[in-house]
């Protein structure tokens, strides 16, 4: 038989007792009343599968509700906190565009109420994953409307932007201590 046939075999052999060893686990992660003594991995939940004891977890594709991560995902450098105070703080106009992996949103142009000649974008930069004002760039854009019905770029105040940017920020703190407080036991 060829060497080929027999290396396909070992592996066959390897994963299907990885596979019965797995169904065991399910199978024994309810405690036998003639054993009393024996260890059992709290989960939390009794019909939940302890995922430190199978493979998975070793290959890293299983975690625990506890071990994943909160908040929404992002990419390597930007923050999620940032990200997740960002959406918060610009609910009350449609954004255009965003990329949680680039760490940039973009708003619609909006119109304040009882002002329809003139109109607003804001863009928001995350720059790093940390939870620092430099971590953060806002740029806001503003435009009146003309007689002729054009709109014109004018200029802005850059407190505005700050302004925003001490929002984002405050709502950024804010959702670190609840997410602590969830992640925390107690």
């Amino acid at each position: 038989m060829p060497f080929v046939h027999y290396r396909l075999s070992a592996a066959f052999a390897a994963s299907f007792s990885l596979a019965v060893a797995a169904c065991d686990t399910i199978q024994s992660s309810e405690p036998s009343p003639a054993a009393p003594n024996t260890q059992q991995a709290s989960t939390g939940d009794t019909g939940e599968i302890d995922t430190e004891a199978t493979i998975w977890t070793l290959l890293g594709f299983a975690k625990k509700e506890s071990e994943r991560y909160r908040g929404p995902q992002t990419g390597t450098t930007v923050s999620p906190i940032l990200w997740q105070a960002a959406l918060d703080t610009l609910d009350f106009v449609k954004l255009a565009s965003e990329d949680p992996l680039a760490g940039s949103m973009v708003t619609d142009w909006y119109s304040p109420a009882g002002k329809p000649n003139e109109r607003y974008k804001v863009s928001v930069f995350i720059l790093a994953r940390s939870l620092r004002s430099d971590a953060l760039a806002v740029t806001v854009t503003r435009q009146a409307r003309q007689g002729n019905g054009d709109w014109q770029e004018t200029t802005i105040a850059r407190q505005v932007e700050t302004d925003l940017e001490n929002a984002i920020l405050n709502r950024a703190r804010q959702l670190k201590r609840e997410w602590t407080a969830i992640a925390s036991p107690k």
